[in-house]
């Protein structure tokens, strides 16, 4: 929104700021017909709203009177101010899974969580020169190289869930979970690992190069060290800060090649919960996915295209456990997590997470809050 208005049909009204997207539009390879959308955002210090008085679902909410966004904080700054003051901040959004211990030993705030539907995963650059990644042995070796259980003890704090394919267990349907229940992810099996490896051509002096954003960089120097433990491969990690990880993205969308690393980390949160499978898999593996380093995979197109035109649950069910199915055991991506999203919250505030997006029409204070004082 560019300007206060009756804009909408939220809980809420802007009535003070500017909060807007900049997007640039990046054609998916060569097909005009396939893009995806790189964002910059540009608020203004402070974006202020209030209830709308006029909300259809008055069940729902909203329940506050105002909302304030400060974005004239640092991250953590914002973090400090709700661990240790009141009155300057009440929510922060997308806490380091490094700083949730502090959070919950605060005088003042809580730690709210929830099981977000997001993946971490590594794309796979099956077109690496050098290496063997166009062999599923040598993409399955990746996986089997990587101690999950400790990636997420060590790099995450243990605030997230090992992941067995690209659809993390909060993103699968309760139908899905009954008729088609999953194996689990790839387990830690050194040996294993380096013999897929060496079968598919894998003894080669040239260093595996991993990529990774900024906020992944734990995740990346400990997948880094997995393999190089289970592999004997020479890793190289390299970390995208801000526009550098807009211009990888770019590239990647637009199959901008050659790329510059062999394995890209990154995290990817689905907008809807109903069609989380197939967001995510037709961004890291589809022909028209932003991510997909390597050609088009004919099978995965047959089952995401039989899965597309599917209407009953059930058959449904049955479809996105194949997809999920081929994708793992193809090892069309170095599966990796499923982050918890993590929020600290002024104790006088009941804020209840959704598992896709930011919302705050059910948020509450008590009668004990600063602002009722």
């Amino acid at each position: 929104m560019d300007a206060p208005g009756p804009w909408g049909t939220g809980p809420f009204v802007l009535v003070e700021g500017v909060s807007t997207l900049d997007t640039e539009r990046v054609a998916v390879g060569n097909d005009p017909t396939a893009a995806t959308w790189l964002w910059r955002g540009d608020r203004t210090p402070v974006v202020r709203l209030v209830a709308n008085p006029d909300y259809w679902d008055t069940k729902r909410g909203p329940h506050l009177a105002e909302v304030r966004f400060r974005n004239d904080l640092a991250p953590d700054q914002a973090l400090d101010l709700v661990c240790t003051t009141e009155g300057e901040v009440d929510i922060v959004t997308e806490v380091d899974p490094a700083d949730a211990e502090r959070v919950e030993q605060s005088e003042f705030a809580q730690l709210v969580t929830v099981d977000a539907i997001r993946a971490v995963a590594g794309v796979i650059n099956r077109e690496a020169a050098g290496l063997p990644l166009a062999d599923p042995r040598a993409r399955q070796a990746l996986n089997l190289a990587v101690d999950r259980d400790r990636l997420v003890r060590e790099a995450m704090f243990g605030r997230a869930k090992p992941l067995a394919g690209l659809t993390p267990a909060a993103g699968i349907l309760k139908l899905d979970r009954v008729l088609h229940p999953f194996s689990g992810p790839y387990p830690h099996d050194a040996e294993r690992a380096a013999k897929l490896w060496r079968a598919a051509g894998g003894e080669t002096p040239r260093p595996l190069r991993i990529a990774a954003m900024a906020k992944l960089e734990r995740v990346a120097r400990r997948v880094a060290e997995d393999v190089r433990e289970a592999l004997g491969l020479e890793t190289e990690v390299t970390v995208y800060q801000g526009e550098e990880e807009r211009e990888a993205r770019r590239r990647l969308a637009a199959k901008d090649r050659p790329f510059a690393w062999d394995v890209f980390i990154l995290e990817h949160q689905p907008q809807a919960a109903e069609a989380a499978a197939l967001e995510l898999h037709r961004a890291f593996v589809g022909a028209t996915g932003e991510y997909r380093a390597g050609p088009v995979v004919p099978e995965f197109e047959e089952r995401y295209a039989a899965l597309v035109m599917e209407t009953s649950p059930l058959k449904q069910a049955e479809l996105s456990h194949r997809l999920d199915r081929f994708v793992h055991d193809e090892a069309l991506a170095l599966f990796l997590c499923a982050p918890e999203a993590l929020y600290a919250v002024n104790k006088e505030v009941d804020f209840r997470p959704y598992r896709t997006t930011f919302e705050l029409a059910e948020t509450r204070v008590s009668e004990r809050h600063w602002s009722r004082r």
